[in-house]
């Protein structure tokens, strides 16, 4: 069986400290800071309260900053967001941020689906539909400078997330020309067939160990950062497996805005980075 390889490892220590304290992870010198990632589900901006809040989730993003940011359940002008665009509306309110979109299907007077938030605008964007038995499926991929970005939500049944993983596999070694990277919502636990068929080619750089849904009293893992192990994305495992480059990676303790927890990795040149904690 083939080990699922989780480079964030080596920093739990950045990973456990999120626990209770919400906290931003940065590079110790600002020309050391390489890239910086979040995955945040959402759902429509429902929090734990039933009240949807768009101000509330911009507000988790902007504590952080990350360059990039991939969101799941997102509403595009339906009638339960009030009609507005939802990644437009998160995008601005973060601050500066470019807003993309795909559409898993119509829902509301609008559509439902994935975004991705830049703080640089990709130079393309392509949506990728996944299987889904019971409710449509999409990846959104993003192409920038220097990599791919891709924001995905897998269905909640195992035979539609099997099938996906192997198509998003497919798709990476296609473009794996800069590394590419995936970030969302799986569906799926660490110790799942899922997982394991993702662990051939993918590396995990997130805070595998920290749980994020539900977001009050989390008690599974669901939500994953993740880089394809060939082409480019090979160079850049060995580097951070080497030492080469520094990671850190963590759940921030967020308990209302979402049923789900938002989740960041930091890579970074040099030995050391800075945590400050938020209030």
């Amino acid at each position: 069986m083939k080990r699922i390889l989780v480079i964030s490892a080596a920093l739990l220590m950045f990973c456990t400290a999120g626990l209770s304290q919400k906290m931003k992870i940065r590079s110790e010198k600002p020309e050391d800071h390489v890239l910086s990632i979040m995955s945040y589900n959402i759902r429509h901006g429902n929090g734990m309260d039933r009240k949807v809040d768009l101000e509330r989730i911009a507000k988790e993003i902007a504590l952080v900053g990350a360059d990039v940011v991939a969101l799941q359940e997102v509403d595009k002008c339906t009638d339960r967001v009030g009609g507005v665009d939802s990644p437009v509306e998160i995008a601005k309110a973060a601050g500066g941020y470019h807003a993309s979109f795909a559409s898993a299907m119509d829902f509301g007077g609008g559509q439902y689906g994935n975004a991705i938030l830049s703080k640089k605008a990709p130079l393309s964007v392509e949506s990728v539909p996944l299987p889904g038995k019971k409710e449509p499926r999409v990846m959104l991929v993003a192409e920038f400078e220097d990599f791919y970005f891709c924001s995905l939500h897998l269905s909640l049944s195992q035979v539609s997330r099997t099938e996906a993983c192997r198509k998003i596999a497919k798709y990476a070694r296609k473009k794996s020309d800069k590394p590419f990277f995936i970030a969302g919502d799986f569906n799926l636990e660490p110790n799942s067939t899922e997982m394991r068929i993702l662990a051939k080619d993918f590396a995990v750089l997130s805070a595998f160990e920290i749980k994020t849904f539900p977001s009050d009293n989390p008690d599974r893992t669901l939500d994953y950062i993740m880089v394809y192990n060939g082409g480019e994305g090979k160079s850049l495992v060995k580097k951070l497996e080497k030492g080469k480059l520094g990671i850190a990676s963590w759940v921030q303790p967020e308990k209302m805005a979402s049923d789900h927890r938002p989740i960041f990795t930091l890579i970074f040149k040099g030995e050391n980075c800075v945590k400050e904690k938020l209030d």
